[in-house]
């Protein structure tokens, strides 16, 4: 029997470890590439979708009007906040921001992204949330440069680091942003493409338009960014973008509860994915996750001796923390690289958690 658990134990170290290096060689892949800045930049309609969002939406609206591109527009658009969030948008005298209010109020946001998406006048268009600020004023040329490296590219998949605050939530929070970013840009560039973050996303209005916006998962109140990212992007129309000045930062979120709530939104979005999708990230947790059962359930039967557990895991970590080093400079988790062990021993209670959580949550929006 313990031999069995120690052969499976090592195939889920060979799965994870696998993983890890084709995580480090498409970040390998992404911080060569640059993207050359075009003598003609087209114009780009940038979105921002709010609700109850007063705290933020000012600094972030003022963020946007200070890019240093030529020609875009703003559109910010009320779904129906009742705090007031409007109202300190109301002064700000910009011909370049349009101030649009939702007409359907509908559970999550895709009702308001698509009144806001008919209404813009161009064909590129930027999505951003209402409480980031973009790490400097070349966020759009960025982007927009992304955009036009080949009349292929249709969709950029941009990244949202989150604020640095002290805690382990914190440290946490950041790590899971990361790794989801170091799953989803590496599946672009390993050319099948599955999701993308909302608070910093740019794809074709024409796009948009040709696949009937979120129709096919209007029903679903979430999934404006990963689903309509899952049906739009393919092989070849799709980039990634993870040069600093095109991130966008945000707060994250500074309670258990509330990280919670955030990320229980994803699970009900995930079980939509296309199957090869599903079995990717599918494998990929559950190798994490048996690979602490089996080793927490061959300590308890004692047939293996601790220090060649200790082997494994020293192993594992050490592997893991090579071949991630690359990427999680790139994403801004420099100061986490240290504190790997812990947090990755978080992601195991984390994959058991939220499902859980998920199932027994009421859905609230």
């Amino acid at each position: 029997m313990e031999n069995i658990l120690i052969i499976i134990l090592t195939i889920c170290l060979i799965i994870i470890v696998t993983f890890w290096f084709l995580f480090y060689k498409a970040f390998v892949f992404l911080s060569k590439t640059e993207f050359t800045t075009k003598d003609i930049q087209p114009a780009v309609s940038v979105i921002v979708c709010y609700k109850n969002a007063k705290q933020h939406l000012h600094a972030t609206i003022q963020s946007i009007l200070n890019q240093q591109y030529p020609t875009f527009e703003l559109i910010a658009i009320d779904d129906f906040s009742i705090d007031g969030s409007s109202d300190t948008l109301k002064h700000i005298n910009d011909d370049r921001l349009t101030l649009l209010t939702a007409v359907k109020d509908t559970p999550g946001k895709k009702s308001a992204l698509t009144q806001a998406i008919i209404h813009s006048k161009n064909e590129l268009l930027l999505f951003i949330d209402a409480d980031c600020i973009p790490s400097s004023t070349e966020w759009i040329t960025s982007m927009a440069s992304a955009m036009m490296q080949s009349k292929e590219t249709e969709v950029v998949l941009g990244y949202g680091p989150m604020n640095k605050t002290q805690g382990w939530l914190n440290a946490f929070v950041r790590y899971e942003t990361i790794l989801t970013a170091l799953q989803y840009m590496s599946y672009a560039v390993f050319k099948i493409p599955y999701m993308g973050v909302g608070r910093n996303l740019m794809y074709k209005k024409s796009l948009f338009l040709q696949h009937n916006g979120f129709k096919s998962h209007e029903n679903i109140a979430s999934g404006d960014d990963d689903l309509m990212i899952s049906k739009i992007a393919t092989e070849i129309n799709t980039v990634v973008n993870v040069k600093p000045e095109s991130f966008v930062y945000s707060d994250g979120k500074n309670s258990l509860l509330s990280f919670l709530n955030q990320k229980s939104r994803h699970v009900t979005t995930s079980v939509h994915y296309n199957f090869t999708h599903k079995v990717l990230l599918a494998t990929f947790a559950a190798s994490q996750l048996g690979f602490y059962t089996l080793m927490v359930l061959l300590l308890s039967l004692g047939d293996i001796s601790p220090l060649s557990l200790v082997l494994f895991l020293a192993l594992k970590w050490f592997l893991q923390m090579i071949f991630h080093r690359k990427a999680i400079k790139l994403l801004i988790g420099k100061d986490l690289y240290w504190k790997f062990p812990l947090l990755d021993v978080g992601m195991m209670i984390y994959y058991i958690t939220l499902p859980i959580y998920s199932f027994f949550r009421k859905e609230t929006w």
